[in-house]
């Protein structure tokens, strides 16, 4: 029996759902000497739609995302190849381009105002390429990442069709500078930045690029334990995680912790 004032309740009954769809990978890798790797690779892969996207409405906000119980799958089909280098023992360099469709990519479609439905798109289309170093002489390495990435959504007929996908930053890149004098002792220092991106499907809010420094401490303190300390965001950046019509999150401000790392089995 439902207490008074408790509101109505209403159940809805879905179809079942069933059925097959596979997925294959293949690779090569190609020794051309002097330290020179050359790789190529093709591939497909599947999501299935979340519970959540297929029958969960929620509302942050104001801004009312609806589910959609008629998604179906998205199927990836991708291609990649690059060029590894390693011109000594401490250096390794690589490039990697890539060109990957996701087609039926469920995306939060704009249906009203400050109304979204997840729906099935034609595809997302992202065609890229990475870089990446590690260099590593005695105590010290650094590596470092760069990704520059251009993607467009397909839907043909609607107002999506050539944009850049919600959340998608055109430029991302990384470096970590490690000290390690002994085992068990390590000193990192990370740098992040992430490029400007659009919070939603019309490219109407935007989430700004932030630069991020975090900071990993490892000290040994007697037998299998080490004190560990680890700083987050040590610059205190803002930085936007969420622009819905106004209504603003943001990510975690300057953040240290502290804890004892257990090593076992040594």
């Amino acid at each position: 029996r439902r207490p008074r004032g408790a509101g109505a309740a209403r159940r809805r009954r879905f179809a079942g759902r069933s059925g097959w769809q596979a997925s294959w990978r293949g690779g090569a890798v190609f020794d051309a000497g002097h330290g020179v790797s050359l790789r190529a690779a093709a591939y497909t892969g599947l999501r299935m739609p979340t519970i959540n996207e297929l029958y969960r409405t929620f509302v942050v906000g104001n801004v009312t995302t609806q589910a959609n119980a008629a998604l179906v799958n998205e199927r990836l089909v991708g291609f990649e190849g690059g060029l590894d280098y390693k011109p000594t023992a401490n250096i390794d360099l690589s490039i990697t381009g890539f060109d990957n469709k996701l087609k039926h990519a469920i995306a939060n479609v704009t249906t009203g105002v400050n109304v979204n439905q997840r729906q099935n798109v034609d595809a997302i289309h992202a065609t890229g390429v990475e870089f990446s170093a590690a260099v590593h002489f005695g105590q010290v390495s650094l590596d470092g990442s760069l990704a520059w990435t251009d993607a467009r959504v397909e839907a043909s007929g609607t107002s999506l069709d050539g944009r850049r996908p919600a959340q998608t930053p055109k430029v991302s890149a990384s470096g970590t500078l490690a000290w390690k004098p002994r085992e068990h002792w390590l000193a990192a220092l990370t740098l992040r930045h992430v490029g400007a991106q659009f919070e939603d499907d019309l490219g109407t809010s935007v989430l700004p690029a932030a630069t991020t420094l975090n900071a990993y401490v490892e000290l040994p303190l007697a037998g299998p334990f080490s004190l560990v300390l680890r700083g987050e965001n040590l610059t205190d950046t803002q930085v936007q995680t969420r622009n819905q019509a106004g209504s603003i999150d943001l990510g975690p401000p300057r953040t240290v912790w502290a804890g004892i790392k257990v090593r076992v089995g040594q």
